[in-house]
């Protein structure tokens, strides 16, 4: 696996337009590869990306991938090409191979919460098909976030801030939250995909299913800029 970050200038023609389209995006990250890179319906690692936008100075694109990437293309377009280097690449076998149960990372991720809400009720009582909803409010989120922590392989633990909302004063915050509307190829109805970047501190508790989350993401809309997570110490 290969951990990719490329600084983008969004001084150059068309770098707006560009990060501004998650499937322009999307397309630019997979061409970056030799093969066709393996996608969701592969059980295997797959490509990940995340779009940072902190400083619209120097946005940063992030992108995890089991095969080593080129982005010639992008930074040639979108980024610095005179950097040296106009993009770095690293190998995540080393922390990979080095999880262990109790560390704890400072980490970063931008996901999909939602919920199903249920169809409603026809003459004969049966309900339809349920929904797929974004969550609304940093505490519904933060706790969408936290109660899916196990199954991804870790915990949150208890921080010192209180949230102004209540509740437990999870050591997790919520940086950004973006609504993305874009037109997908053979859909009649654009697609609407709320995404939210979460920061904090982490626990690894179960090293496989972390491992995991690391190298398969989480969540939904991955193809679009979710479920990356990257981490520091």
């Amino acid at each position: 696996m290969y951990l990719s970050r490329i600084f983008l200038n969004p001084r150059r023609q068309g770098t707006t337009l560009f990060i501004g389209s998650p499937q322009r995006l999307h397309a630019a990250v997979l061409a970056s590869f030799p093969q066709d890179p393996p996608t969701g319906a592969s059980d295997g690692p797959r490509v990940l990306w995340r779009l940072d936008t902190d400083d619209w100075r120097r946005p940063v694109l992030w992108v995890s991938s089991p095969d080593k990437p080129s982005f010639e293309h992008i930074t040639d377009e979108y980024g610095w090409p005179r950097a040296e280097p106009p993009f770095e690449t690293r190998s995540m076998e080393h922390l990979l191979a080095r999880l262990v149960a109790g560390q704890e990372y400072v980490f970063r991720a931008t996901v999909n919460p939602v919920k199903t809400k249920a169809g409603e009720p026809d003459a004969e009582g049966l309900r339809g098909r349920g929904r797929v909803v974004p969550l609304a409010g940093a505490a519904a989120r933060t706790e969408w976030f936290v109660g899916r922590a196990e199954r991804w392989g870790f915990e949150i633990p208890l921080g010192k801030v209180q949230p102004p909302e209540g509740g437990p004063a999870w050591a997790v915050e919520t940086r950004d939250s973006r609504r993305l509307r874009f037109s997908k190829k053979g859909a009649k109805r654009q697609v609407v995909l709320q995404t939210v970047t979460f920061e904090g501190r982490l626990r690894v508790t179960d090293v496989d299913l972390f491992r995991r989350t690391l190298t398969h993401g989480v969540g939904r809309a991955r193809g679009y800029g979710c479920g990356l997570f990257t981490l520091a110490r």
